[in-house]
């Protein structure tokens, strides 16, 4: 027999009683924080979802981004990601596709765009919202 589409995946229980996560319907473990629920991994790793929990708990309970020392070290943040882009508009500029006025417009507008969405926080965790102002 088929299971219908409303038919839900059965919750995993905690791991142990005073676990601090739930598990969340799409798979993985999840906290709400100042209103937002937060994931922090999958169900098949509960030791890495709480060590995760752990690093990022402080800056999350205190309303903030995660601070850059507590990400993984291979997570790219807003600062890696600019970055990359200006190296790019750079080699463009030399190699004359565009003016160096062009690229140092480009370098102004995004210096105040990784101000704006803080420069060290994940790029996952931006939103539209983030570039709509």
């Amino acid at each position: 027999m088929a299971t219908s589409k409303r038919e839900r995946r059965k919750k995993l229980s905690k791991p142990y009683p005073s676990f601090p996560l739930t598990a969340h319907n799409n798979g993985q473990w999840c906290k709400k924080i100042c209103g937002k629920v937060c994931f922090f991994g999958v169900w098949d790793d509960p030791k890495e979802a709480l060590e995760r929990y752990l690093r990022e708990a402080a800056d999350l309970h205190a309303a903030r981004q995660p601070s850059v020392a507590t990400l993984p070290s291979d997570m790219a943040t807003v600062k890696d990601v600019c970055n990359h882009y200006l190296t790019y508009q750079l080699e463009r500029a030399e190699s004359g596709e565009i003016s160096f006025r062009w690229f140092e417009d480009t370098r102004s507008t995004i210096q105040d765009f990784g101000r704006y969405v803080s420069s060290g926080q994940p790029v996952s965790n931006l939103m539209p919202d983030n570039f709509r102002r």
